[in-house]
This record gives C-alpha cells, sequence and structure tokens, in this order.
C-alpha cells in the first residue's frame, strides 16, 4: 500500500496581500490545553479577561495556588521560575505576586506550566515552570484593543495593545495604567511562653493604596525568509504607601500587664523595572526544523522605600521614633545561544547560557535623639552589601520517536559562582559549585486519543540574595528575621507519571508525582530567653510530597463549558531544630470548578469557584480558604468590537478570615486576619482590526528556546 504521506521538502511561498474585512469567531477555545511537555491556559479564551490581573487569572491556572496571602505556589512548591516569552526578568525575581497584581490579564495571550521541564531549561526552581506568553505578530495589518476597568473598593485599570506588521516589520506594544486602594484589615496576633508562662499579644489594622505602570512590546524584522532578528524591551514602575497601627502588651503568668505601647508605621515605596532583549534567530533552506538562535537580554530594577516607626509609651515602656530608607540596584545580564538539528525523526538540541547578577543595596536605620532632635544612625540595625551570581550553562537534549512512543533524554550542566560582602556585619559568602541535571521523558500513545508518560528530573534551589543576608529585621523588636550565609544549595529529585486523554469535547489528564529534597532549605522560627522570636532559614532535613492531579475539560453544544481540578499531596517535614527532632506531615487538597456559558451570539456568563485546604508547614499550619467570582459580558457593535463586562468577586464573603499556627520547643503562636475581598468590577473593552491576508513562511521560523 502506498504511502498517502510524502516528502516535498521546504517550499518557499511569494508573499501575497489581500484586504480582509474583521471577522468574528463565534466558537469556543478551550481554556485548557494538555500537551506532552506542558499544561496550557488559554488566558484570551477566558470571560473574565479584561476584569482580572494576572495573579487573580493564575488561581484558575491547573497546579497553581495562590493563597489567602496572595503567595503563589506551583505544584505545592514556593521555588520555581517565571518565564515572560521564554524569558528571565528581574521583574518576578523578589516578589512575583505584587507585580502580577499590577498586571492587567488581558495584556496575556496563554500561560504555560512546564511541572517537568527538558534540558533546555534552566534548573532553578523545584517546582517548575511558569511562562507567560504576550499577544504577538500577526498577519499584515494591525488589530489593537483598549481596556478600561473600575472597580470597588477603589481601583482603576486603563490598558491599550497594538499589534502592526507591514512587510518584514512587526512591532507590538502594550500599556498599563493601575491604582488600587487596599482597605483597612486587622490583625491579631498572640505568643505563650510555654516556659515563663508570659503572653504577648498584639492587635493592629493597616491600610494602603499602589499605584503601577507597565509599558513593553517587540520589534521583529525578517532579515530574510530564514533570518529574523528580535528586540523586546519593557518598563515597569510602581509607587506604594502604606499606614499600620499596633497596640502590643506584655502580661506576665498571671494574666497582669506589665509591659504596653503602640506601635504605628507609615512607609512608602517607590520602584522601576526595564529589560532589554536582543535576538537573532535562522532557520536553514534545506530543513526547516534545523535552527539556530541568540540571544543577549539585560535587566535592570532599582528600588527605595522609607519607612517611620514611632513606639508610642502605654505602660512600662520606654518609646522612641525611628525612620528607615532602603535603596536597592540590582542588574541582570543573559547570554544564550542555541541549536536544534534534526536527524530523521529524531532531533539533537544543544545550547549555553550564562547569567550574570549583581546586586548593590544600603539600608539606614536611625533612631531620634530626644536631647538633640536629630536622627543618629544606629549602625547596628543598619545594612550594606554586595552581591555577585554567575551561573554557567551548557545543555544536550535528545529526542527519539517512532509511531507509538517519544523518548526525550537530557543533560544540563550548571556552574555557580557566589560572592557576597555583608559588609554592616562584617560577613562574607563565597561559594562555587557545578551540578548535573539529568531529564528523561518517555511518552507512549496507547491509542489515537490517549498517552501515558514517565519522567524524572533533577531541580536546584539556590539560597537567594535575603536567604543569606544576616541583617536584622528588627521593624517589630518583639518578631525579627534575618537570613543565613551558611546556607548551601539544596536538590530535589522529581518522579512523574501523567495520563491524557481526549473523548470527543472532553480532555482528561490525571497525574503522581513524588517530590523529594535532602538538606532542604526550611523557614523556623525559635524563642529566645528574652522572649523575642528570631526567624531564618537552615538546611535543616528532608521534604517529602507525593501529589495527585486531576484536570477536566468538557464542551457541551458549543455552548457551555466546565473546567474541574482536582489535587491534593501528602507532604512530609522532618529536621532537627534546636538540637531535637522536629517533623510535620499531613495532607492538603484544593479542588476548583469553572463554568462559562454562550447565551445567543452576543451574551456569556462565568462563574468560578476554588477551595484550598489548611496547609501544612514545618512547625503549624495555615487555614483554608475559599475563592469565587461570577462575570457577565455583553458584545455589542459590528462583529462585537465592543464589550461591556461586569463582575463580583468573593460574592458569598465580604471579609475573608484566615490563621496560622506555629510551634515550637517551648512556645506556641498564632495569628488571625480579616481582610476585604469582595470587590465589584465593571470594565469596556473597544477592538480594532485592519488585516490582510498573507503567506509568510512562518513554519520555517521555530520558537526559540527558554
Amino acid at each position: 500500500m502506498t504511502s498517502p504521506v510524502h516528502d516535498l521538502g521546504t517550499i518557499l511561498l511569494s508573499p501575497t496581500a489581500t484586504q480582509l474585512e474583521e471577522v468574528q469567531v463565534t466558537a469556543q477555545k478551550p481554556l485548557i490545553e494538555q500537551s506532552i511537555d506542558k499544561t496550557t491556559y488559554h488566558v484570551e479564551a477566558d470571560p473574565e479577561v479584561n476584569l482580572l490581573s494576572t495573579l487573580d487569572m493564575l488561581r484558575k491556572v491547573p497546579f497553581l495556588t495562590v493563597d489567602a496571602e496572595d503567595n503563589l505556589t506551583l505544584n505545592g512548591q514556593m521555588n520555581y521560575q517565571i518565564l515572560v516569552n521564554g524569558k528571565r526578568l528581574a521583574l518576578f525575581s523578589s516578589n512575583p505576586s505584587e507585580v502580577l497584581k499590577t498586571l492587567p490579564a488581558n495584556s496575556i495571550k496563554q500561560v504555560e506550566i512546564l511541572t517537568n521541564p527538558s534540558a533546555c531549561y534552566e534548573a532553578a526552581g523545584t517546582g517548575g515552570v511558569i511562562n507567560i506568553i504576550t499577544h504577538k505578530r500577526s498577519i499584515s495589518g494591525y488589530n489593537g484593543s483598549i481596556n478600561l476597568v473600575a472597580g470597588h473598593p477603589e481601583s482603576y485599570n486603563g490598558s491599550a495593545s497594538l499589534t502592526a506588521t507591514a512587510g518584514k516589520v512587526s512591532v507590538t506594544g502594550r500599556y498599563s495604567n493601575n491604582y488600587a486602594k487596599q482597605p483597612e484589615n486587622n490583625s491579631i496576633f498572640y505568643r505563650l511562653d510555654n516556659v515563663r508562662g508570659s503572653r504577648l499579644e498584639q492587635t493592629g489594622n493597616g491600610s494602603g493604596e499602589n499605584r503601577a505602570q507597565n509599558f513593553g512590546g517587540e520589534l521583529t524584522y525578517d532579515i530574510s525568509l530564514l533570518d529574523q532578528f528580535t528586540l523586546s524591551y519593557g518598563m515597569n514602575s510602581n509607587n506604594g504607601s502604606n499606614n499600620n497601627i499596633q497596640q502590643v502588651s506584655h502580661l506576665n503568668i498571671a494574666g497582669e500587664t506589665t509591659e504596653s505601647y503602640q506601635n504605628i508605621n507609615k512607609g512608602n515605596n517607590d520602584g522601576n523595572n526595564s529589560y532589554l532583549n536582543l535576538g537573532y534567530q535562522r532557520s536553514f533552506k534545506n530543513n526547516s526544523m534545523r535552527s539556530f538562535s541568540f540571544d543577549l537580554s539585560r535587566n535592570n530594577s532599582e528600588n527605595e522605600s522609607a519607612s517611620g516607626f514611632s513606639l508610642e509609651p502605654i505602660i512600662n515602656y520606654t518609646g522612641r521614633q525611628t525612620t528607615t530608607q532602603n535603596q536597592d540596584v540590582a542588574r541582570e545580564y543573559n547570554l544564550q545561544a542555541d541549536y536544534t538539528h534534526p536527524l530523521g525523526k529524531q532531533t539533537l538540541e544543544l545550547g549555553i547560557k550564562s547569567v550574570l547578577q549583581e546586586n548593590n543595596s544600603g539600608y539606614f536605620y536611625k533612631n531620634l535623639e530626644q536631647e538633640t532632635g536629630m536622627l543618629v544612625l544606629d549602625s547596628a540595625l543598619s545594612n550594606s552589601f554586595d552581591y555577585r551570581q554567575d551561573i554557567h550553562a551548557a545543555y544536550a537534549s535528545f529526542n527519539l520517536r517512532n509511531n507509538k512512543w517519544v523518548l526525550r533524554t537530557g543533560l544540563r550542566v550548571e556552574e555557580t559562582r557566589l560572592h557576597a560582602n555583608f559588609r554592616s556585619s562584617s560577613t562574607k559568602a563565597s561559594q562555587q559549585y557545578r551540578n548535573l541535571f539529568p531529564n528523561i521523558t518517555l511518552s507512549l500513545m496507547l491509542k489515537e486519543s490517549s498517552t501515558l508518560k514517565l519522567s524524572y528530573t533533577q531541580r536546584i534551589q539556590r539560597p537567594s540574595l535575603y536567604d543569606l543576608n544576616p541583617y536584622v529585621d528588627a521593624t517589630d523588636p518583639l518578631n525579627v528575621s534575618y537570613g543565613n550565609p551558611a546556607l548551601d544549595p539544596a536538590t530535589s529529585h522529581i518522579l512523574q507519571l501523567d495520563y491524557i486523554k481526549y473523548i470527543k469535547a472532553t480532555s482528561l489528564s490525571a497525574g503522581l508525582s513524588h517530590h523529594f529534597t535532602n538538606n532542604a532549605i526550611q523557614y523556623f522560627t525559635t524563642l529566645g530567653e528574652d522572649s523575642v522570636a528570631r526567624s531564618t532559614y537552615g538546611n535543616l532535613g528532608h521534604d517529602r510530597m507525593y501529589n495527585f492531579s486531576l484536570n477536566s475539560n468538557t464542551t457541551f453544544s458549543k455552548k457551555l463549558t466546565l473546567n474541574l481540578n482536582i489535587g491534593t499531596s501528602y507532604v512530609s517535614y522532618t529536621s532537627m531544630l534546636e538540637g531535637r527532632p522536629q517533623a510535620n506531615k499531613g495532607f492538603i487538597y484544593s479542588v476548583r470548578g469553572a463554568m462559562a456559558y454562550r447565551m445567543g451570539k452576543t451574551w456569556r456568563a462565568s462563574g468560578n469557584l476554588n477551595y484550598n485546604s489548611p496547609n501544612v508547614l514545618l512547625q503549624g499550619s495555615t487555614s483554608g480558604y475559599t475563592w469565587s467570582s461570577v462575570a457577565l459580558n455583553k458584545q455589542f457593535l459590528k462583529n462585537g468590537k465592543a464589550s461591556l463586562s461586569l463582575s463580583v468577586r468573593s460574592p458569598f464573603e465580604a471579609r475573608r478570615h484566615t490563621s496560622s499556627e506555629t510551634t515550637g520547643l517551648t512556645f506556641y503562636q498564632r495569628r488571625e486576619s480579616y481582610t476585604v475581598i469582595r470587590q465589584f468590577t465593571v470594565g469596556f473593552n473597544y477592538r480594532f482590526t485592519k488585516l490582510k491576508t498573507s503567506a509568510p513562511p512562518e513554519n520555517l521560523i521555530r520558537r526559540k528556546k527558554p
């Protein structure tokens, strides 16, 4: 029997162009797509895309969890990589959740989740990789959108995007301006000293506001049919302020107040981040799958903050007034080259990469002298340091395939050189080490619509600058924290089994995984004889996590779409703390459901409901929480160019109550918070388009590796 498939080689096409009227596509694109190497959430298909921030959108993505304090985890891990279009951005290096809050979700096309990245990716991040894909070039012509959003409690967002292509040049630009006011939240904290029988009580309230601007884009020039040059750029600025008041009381074993004061804190912060990436990509005439790419990028981050603290005496306390100021400058350079060479049905991938990071910071702590009225530097609490970390890597990955299976093997070697000089404490940290990271994945096509995948990989968690910094943060003098310059990196071993099945309009995926980390970096708290709690990091012991996940996506009658994500984990932490064994273990789980219904051609309704169970920590736990939203969207004007959206976040709960518990050898403490989470939002979106058909040889340009 003659095969119906014939290899015609590479056919070069001459582009032609014809102007098109705008076409409205009414079919629903699936929100979640499963593939052999990743899970993709199509943000642009989400009904709330024009209303939510990126952080709130990530609450819906499989394998991602955003807890009640807005901390983001991937596959239950706090350590992961965030990439934008496959590139590192210093913007996400310290507090990614705060940045993601300021980015509108409509600037994103899709989010890719890689829990078992290939050797092409950096080994950092024990949880895996979150790759955020923004909107890029289209066919010849232009298209864009304008989006306005207002919410209560007070928040505003305006954003615009434009993509234009003419001949060999394509330009993409996006801008957003965001303002959010944080309503007053309340907190209660108490700690029981089991040795002395004393009790610490703290009650407080706080509020704040934040403004942010984001600008970014991409310029692409097709030098020839086979050569492409890309320039990516972006800037982010934010400034915020906060006001917090806390009343502190110390009680003795008889319940009598021995000391009491009020801690009044007012602060502000300003941050500016920018990035620039130059890329070149070449495909080859004899084989479009053969390619070479080269990238050079620079990230720059500058942050400045200032706070004023006033400790006002109430009972048996000597008050003081303090100001702090912090200036931080960070730069990062990335140099990368990748080569892909097909060998029949097999593929060989090779690459090298260097990441050069440097950071300089100065933190100044000054006390007001009552006699002179002057601010005097407190050198014991001030901090300045220089930090540099260089990572050099090389990798090789080989893919073998036939009609029934695909085997991907890879090996990555990374050398790390770190030097930090914490001048204020006369402490230095120097490390140099080399790691090998194997990676293997076997995928079996059981039938045309089902796949079984087994994989093993290793990942690394390097201690960050702030994990290493020995500076003591005494903002709350009874609860201080500091880093540990003696921290070592921790390597995780990950074994994963996945099953993917497609049944008509339903996709189903189930997964089992085991994470094991030896010499794990763990955060812990101890209580001193002076009744001060000290929190820091240490390589204390072992972390184990067994995960099960189930994700499904179903479409009924092309109108109703249902998504269900279920995840459960058994976690186990073991360590040696203060010379004694410390362990904690238990089950955690999450359930997420989403519904979207199209009513006619112009109306669409959606709803989301998530529940996350209490979380297990080394020394305690955090409470569970619920997140929900409902939305209604109406399209109007020709081809639905304009739309109006209404949504309610947390319609069933106006204020969220959360708590956390920590137990040490000599103490027990509990923290509770009450936060306004219900929000009403209205949004308006307008699209404009003028396109031409063309036949550019897009298939000759392979996607670059991160």
